[in-house]
């Protein structure tokens, strides 16, 4: 039965007033919808709200709402804030949120035409937080300079699930966290589409720091974990899309499709890279996967038509200067006392490559040792990798060609100082390619390729994740009705004057109603 809306309305009241009459009795609390009418209204609901509640946010534009949540819920009864129609509470303006309080899970909300000029749109200050459903489109400052993070993590146990990312266009990464205090924090079934590509090294798509980024090697890290995420044509700085600068942490099941950048353990270890599909689709600038780090397991990955498929780098030497000329990094984390070395690419030690296939790579297929003497003297990449297990990996090459290559070490002074223990090359399988690094020789097999082979083939027996499988239910749904072109609509990195133009049209555009 549909019932006329003031009905509803005083049956809310009803509700509302029992449960009161049952707090005053000393009963439990009844978890309440408190309805937000406008950001007017923000901080007398927020004052409002307990545990269990839930503030509900009309549909309609909400500009520069300053959210800061200050108080939060409990693990059996936690504060949800969403919107009465989700993608329909439109955040524009200078909008953001902080969350400060534990136990918080916001859902179903729009961020578009607007920007903020530097932090975070969305910072998770607490523990157990929750975005969920929530979209952020083209939310951009008019300076490709101007740096900040569309969502910050700051606490412990937080997570950003089923959300949509599109268009960011400025410094800093899209996704980033704290080096202290922030551990156990996940990205899981997220859509990050068409980020455009700009020459500006620290704009990952997500980038995750903590311990274990000065080389710490302790039983802490981040924690962090990326789990069934798609990366469409999500290209950032067009080096890292996904980033890892920890210890201990967790990439899998994600896709990435058509996207300048690949999966970088780019310092720490322990960390894990299990179940990726990357499809460069000839994209230039397209990568698989690239690692630093010791003791980092690296599984079951897919990777097709990229550049390259894996690149197992060398390391730098920094305890002490090989020559006059040499330009070292210091760990920012030591506050007191001398400054401390710290290596910009680590040395790959007791690294895991098991099971993964790489096909119709640009280049090679995989790499043992790159970037071996580069930048020479003024860094000392001279550490090659050791006690790395190399086992059951396949390569193909449609086309022929050289499949595996690796670096030997310079038999010159200084770099002949530096021997590495040996690799172990077990059950690897080359289909159409050569190795062409001895060391590696006796661990490939090498077949030419098979008559009935197909990539199409290969990719039957892959999930790969589609737009219909991840982020917000109300975006799949908009998309699949022809109702979500901003979608296909590349946001604009132009000069910083152009940018400017165009924000101003826009914030013009937005003031009118338009």
């Amino acid at each position: 039965m549909n019932h006329h809306p003031s009905f509803k309305r005083a049956l809310k009241s009803v509700h509302l007033t029992l449960g009161l009459g049952l707090l005053a009795l000393g009963g439990p609390a009844v978890a309440r919808d408190i309805h937000v009418r406008n950001p007017s209204q923000w901080e007398k609901a927020q004052v409002a709200a307990r545990p269990g509640d839930t503030l509900v946010l009309d549909a309609g534009e909400w500009k520069d709402l300053r959210m800061i949540i200050t108080k939060g819920g409990s693990a059996t009864r936690p504060l949800v804030i969403r919107a009465d129609i989700p993608g329909e509470t439109v955040l524009v303006g200078s909008s953001s949120i902080e969350v400060k309080a534990p136990y918080v899970t916001i859902d179903g909300l729009y961020f578009t035409r607007g920007w903020i000029e530097k932090g975070c749109v969305i910072s998770l200050n607490s523990h157990h937080g929750i975005i969920r459903n929530t979209a952020i489109v083209d939310y951009n400052p008019p300076s490709f300079r101007t740096e900040s993070y569309w969502v910050f993590f700051e606490g412990d146990n937080n997570l950003v699930d089923r959300c949509y990312f599109k268009g960011k266009s400025n410094m800093h990464p899209l996704i980033g966290n704290s080096i202290d205090n922030s551990r156990h924090n996940s990205v899981t079934h997220s859509c990050f589409k068409n980020i455009p590509y700009n020459d500006g090294n620290g704009r990952e798509i997500i980038r995750v720091w903590g311990y274990g980024k000065y080389d710490e090697v302790g039983t802490d890290g981040a924690f962090f974990t990326v789990d069934g995420n798609l990366f469409d044509h999500a290209d950032g700085e067009g080096t890292e899309t996904i980033s890892l600068k920890s210890n201990r942490n967790l990439v899998r099941n994600n896709t990435v499709i058509g996207t300048r950048g690949g999966i970088n353990i780019r310092r720490g270890s322990f960390n894990v890279v299990r179940e990726n599909i990357v499809l460069g689709q000839g994209v230039d600038g397209a990568h698989g996967l690239r690692m630093s780090g010791s003791n980092n397991l690296v599984e079951n990955n897919f990777v097709l038509d990229c550049d390259y498929g894996i690149r197992v780098l060398s390391g730098e030497y920094i305890k002490e200067s090989l020559t006059k000329d040499y330009q070292p990094g210091f760990s920012e984390a030591v506050t007191s006392g001398p400054p401390q070395r710290t290596a910009f690419y680590p040395q790959v030690q007791k690294l895991t490559l098991l099971n993964n296939v790489v096909i119709g790579s640009a280049s090679v297929d995989l790499e043992i040792g790159s970037d071996y003497q580069k930048r020479w003297p003024q860094s000392q990449m001279v550490l090659l990798p050791e006690d790395c297990l190399i086992k059951n990996n396949r390569f193909v090459r449609p086309d022929g060609g050289v499949s595996v290559v690796g670096t030997v070490v310079d038999s010159s002074l200084p770099f002949s100082r530096f021997r590495p223990n040996n690799n172990q090359y077990v059950g690897n399988l080359l289909v159409g390619g050569k190795c062409k690094f001895e060391a590696a020789d006796k661990g490939f097999k090498s077949e030419g390729i098979r008559s009935n082979w197909s990539v199409e083939q290969e990719m039957k027996r892959l999930k790969l994740l589609t737009l219909a499988d991840v982020g917000p239910e109300w975006v799949i749904a908009l998309r699949q009705a022809g109702k979500f072109q901003v979608e296909d609509v590349v946001a604009d990195v132009g000069s910083d004057k152009q940018a400017a133009k165009k924000r101003k049209a826009e914030a013009k555009a937005n003031k009118s109603g338009r």
